[in-house]
C-alpha cells in the first residue's frame, strides 16, 4: 500500500512528472476529436439506426473518442521523431537555424560574419550566392559568398531598386542614420527563386540578424575610437594609471595577428600544397596534350606565386624570425624582400646596433611594428624616390632614423590614427615608441620629404 500511494502522491505533486501537462494535453486532443467523433457516430446511428440500441451508440462515441484522442496525443510525438523522414526540407530549414542562432553570439567582426553566419545560409538555402550588404552615407560594403555580382547588387542598392528585383530575395535589417543593411540571395542553384517557406525562414534569421549586427557595427566603432585613445594617451611617466590599457590594445593586435597568420598556414597554404600537388599529377600524365600541360604548369607556377605572397603575409603579421636571428637580421630580410616591389629606392643602414638584441622579444617586435607602418606609409602617401632606414646606437640610445624624399606633410596634425590595414597609424606608432619608453621625433614640410627620429634608451626599455 504504501508504494502506489507514494507513487500517486509523486505524481500528483509533479515532483515525479508534469501530470498536469499531460491532462492538459489529452483533455486538449479530446476536444479535437469531438467533431469528428460525432459526425462518424451521427452517420452510424443515421445508417443503422434501427440495428442498435443505446447502449452500443454510448459505447461506440466514447470508444471513438478515447482511440482518436489517444491518436492525437501521440501524433505530437511520433510526428516530431519522424519529422526528418516525413519533412526534410523544414527539418534542415530548423536545424541550421539552430546552428545560426547559436553562432550568432560568438560574432564580434564582418570577417567571421561571413564565415560563421552567411557560409550556413547560403549553403542551407542552396543558392548561388548571398551577401550582407551595408550602405552608408557615403560608402556601401558588401559581404559576399558565393557566386554573386556584387558590383551589380551595389548598382541596385544605391538606385534603391533592389528589394524588387526579379532575380534577387532582399531583406532589409537595420535602417538608421548611420547606415542601412541588407540581406540578399541570388536564385537557387536549380535557377528557381526561394519558395514561401524558405523566404519565412530567411524573413525568422534577419531578426535575428539585426541585432548582431548592430553589436557588430558598435564593436567596430568601439575599436575604431580605442585606437584612438590608445595613440593620444600621454607620456608614461605622466599616466602610469593607464599603462595596463596601452599593454592591453597591442597585446590585443599581437595575438589577433598570430591567429590570423596561423589560420593562413594551417588552412590556406595547406589547401595551395595539396592543389598544386594535384595539378602536378595531371601535368605528368602521359595521355596529356602537350597544349594542356603547358597550361597547368603555368597555373602551378601562379599557385607558386600566391604561396610566396600569403608566405610574406605570414611574416609580417607573425615574424617568428625576430627570436630565431634577432632584430636586424630580420630587419635587413623583410626590407631587402620588399625592396624589389616598392617604387622607389629602399636603403637600409645598420651600425653598431648589438645590444638591443639583449632586449626581451616584445620590444624588438615593436621595434619591428614601428619599421612596418614607416614602409607602409611609405608606400601609400610619400610619392618619394628614395626611402632610407637607418639603426644604430648613440649615446647609450638604440635609435631608428626614416628618412624619405618625399611630398612631406605640413604637420602632424595632418596625420591621423589609421584604423584599417596596418592597424596602427603615425598616432598609434608613436604610443609604441612612448610605451617602451622612448622618444618620437617627427622633422616634416610640405614638398621637403619627412624624417621620423626614434630613440630608445637601451637600459631604460619598458617590457610590453
Amino acid at each position: 500500500m504504501v508504494f502506489p500511494i507514494s507513487f500517486a502522491y509523486l505524481i500528483a505533486s509533479n515532483q515525479l512528472y508534469d501530470i498536469g501537462l499531460v491532462i492538459r494535453r489529452f483533455m486538449f486532443a479530446g476536444l479535437m476529436a469531438i467533431i469528428p467523433v460525432s459526425l462518424f457516430t451521427g452517420a452510424y446511428v443515421f445508417l443503422f439506426g434501427q440495428e442498435v440500441d443505446d447502449k452500443q451508440i454510448l459505447f461506440l462515441f466514447i470508444g471513438s473518442i478515447i482511440l482518436v484522442s489517444s491518436v492525437l496525443y501521440v501524433a505530437e510525438y511520433w510526428t516530431t521523431r519522424l519529422e526528418p523522414f516525413l519533412f526534410p526540407r523544414k527539418y534542415a530549414l530548423q536545424f541550421a537555424l539552430k546552428k545560426i542562432s547559436k553562432n550568432l553570439g560568438t560574432i564580434s567582426s564582418f570577417r567571421e560574419l561571413k564565415e560563421i553566419i552567411l557560409v550556413d545560409i547560403v549553403g542551407t538555402l542552396q543558392v548561388m550566392g548571398g551577401a550582407i550588404v551595408f550602405q552608408y552615407k557615403n560608402d556601401t560594403e558588401i559581404i559576399y559568398e558565393g557566386e554573386i555580382d556584387t558590383s551589380e547588387v551595389q548598382q541596385l542598392v544605391n538606385s534603391s531598386s533592389l528589394l524588387d528585383h526579379p532575380l534577387y530575395t532582399c531583406m532589409e535589417m537595420n535602417s538608421h542614420e548611420e547606415y542601412s543593411s541588407y540581406l540578399i540571395m541570388t536564385r537557387k542553384k536549380t535557377n528557381t527563386m526561394l519558395a514561401k517557406e524558405e523566404r519565412q525562414w530567411l524573413q525568422l534569421i534577419t531578426t535575428y540578424l539585426e541585432v548582431s549586427l548592430e553589436n557588430v557595427h558598435l564593436i567596430r566603432k568601439l575599436t575604431a575610437r580605442l585606437h584612438q585613445f590608445a595613440s593620444q594617451l600621454p607620456h608614461e611617466n605622466a599616466a602610469q594609471d593607464i599603462q595596463w590599457f596601452r599593454k592591453v590594445m597591442f597585446e590585443l593586435q599581437e595575438e589577433e595577428r598570430i591567429r590570423i597568420a596561423s589560420d593562413l598556414h594551417d588552412t590556406t597554404m595547406q589547401d595551395l600544397f595539396f592543389l598544386k600537388r594535384r595539378i602536378s599529377t595531371l601535368a605528368d600524365k602521359s595521355t596529356m596534350h602537350q597544349e594542356d600541360q603547358v597550361q597547368l604548369k603555368s597555373m602551378n607556377n601562379f599557385v607558386d606565386m600566391i604561396n610566396a605572397s600569403l608566405r610574406q603575409s605570414c611574416f609580417e603579421l607573425n615574424p617568428h624570425l625576430l627570436k630565431e636571428v634577432g632584430l636586424i637580421q630580420t630587419l635587413k630580410m623583410y626590407l631587402e624582400k620588399e625592396s624589389y616591389t616598392t617604387s622607389f629606392e629602399l636603403e637600409f643602414q645598420a651600425g653598431h646596433a648589438a645590444v638591443i638584441e639583449t632586449k626581451d622579444l616584445l620590444t624588438k617586435r615593436h621595434i619591428f611594428r614601428i619599421v612596418q607602418e614607416l614602409l607602409n606609409n611609405a608606400k601609400k602617401h610619400s610619392q618619394a624616390s628614395k626611402v632610407k632606414f637607418h639603426i644604430m646606437e648613440k649615446d647609450f640610445c638604440f635609435r631608428l632614423i626614416y628618412e624619405d624624399d618625399g611630398v612631406g606633410f605640413h604637420d602632424r596634425d595632418e596625420v591621423h590614427p589609421e584604423i584599417g590595414a596596418s592597424g596602427m597609424g603615425i598616432e598609434q606608432m608613436r604610443s609604441r615608441v612612448l610605451h617602451v619608453g622612448g622618444h618620437f621625433e617627427l622633422n616634416t614640410q610640405k614638398g621637403n620629404g619627412t624624417k621620423f627620429i626614434i630613440t630608445i634608451p637601451i637600459e631604460e626599455v619598458i617590457s610590453a
